[in-house]
């Protein structure tokens, strides 16, 4: 008996592929999978700067054809191709004046911001669920976005941006509304 083996990944089926499979041969199913079971656990700590730290625990079983480490590698590599057709190539961020004596503009402070998380504007729940569904977790992920865009995500309209213009004006000083 003869036998052609083939590399690949998940399921696969016999007749999903148009293998070029010699005279004789048989194509059957196939099941690439070498990870047996992945488990995670986060743990959580406080840090000095009263920020929460949070650690990622994985346990990975595999069969014995690759290592865990190989494992977690491979998958993040699947991960980066699969996702690599959403990546921005360039961001432009919307030049937003913050109000202060010296005019900084919103590219100045938005690193500041990458730790600061939308949950510290108290904003309400319907504004703050909008906020979270269209991706936008701390302040530098906000003024990514203009007064105008802010209006396009589902249902966000113009009592919740309101509510955001004041909370981010009140809090942090700064006014999404002007722009430079």
């Amino acid at each position: 008996m003869e036998f052609l083996v083939d590399k690949g990944q998940n399921y696969s089926l016999s007749g999903a592929h148009n293998l070029s499979l010699p005279e004789g041969f048989l194509a059957v199913d196939a099941v690439f999978m070498p990870v047996k079971k992945v488990n995670f656990f986060i743990e959580t700590s406080r840090s000095n700067s009263s920020a929460e730290l949070e650690s990622l625990i994985l346990e990975i079983w595999t069969n014995g054809s690759i290592t865990p480490d190989e494992a977690l590698s491979s998958c993040a590599e699947i991960l980066e191709k699969t996702f690599e057709a959403l990546k921005i190539t360039e961001i432009t961020l919307p030049t937003i004046s913050v109000s202060s004596n010296d005019s900084e503009t919103i590219e100045d402070k938005s690193e500041q911001f990458d730790n600061i998380f939308i949950e510290e504007l108290e904003l309400s729940v319907r504004a703050y669920n909008c906020l979270k569904r269209a991706n936008v977790h701390t302040l530098a992920d906000l003024l990514k976005y203009s007064a105008d865009e802010l209006l396009e995500f589902k249902n966000f309209g113009q009592k919740s941006a309101d509510e955001v213009y004041e909370n981010l004006k009140k809090r942090f000083n700064v006014d999404l509304r002007i722009s430079t």
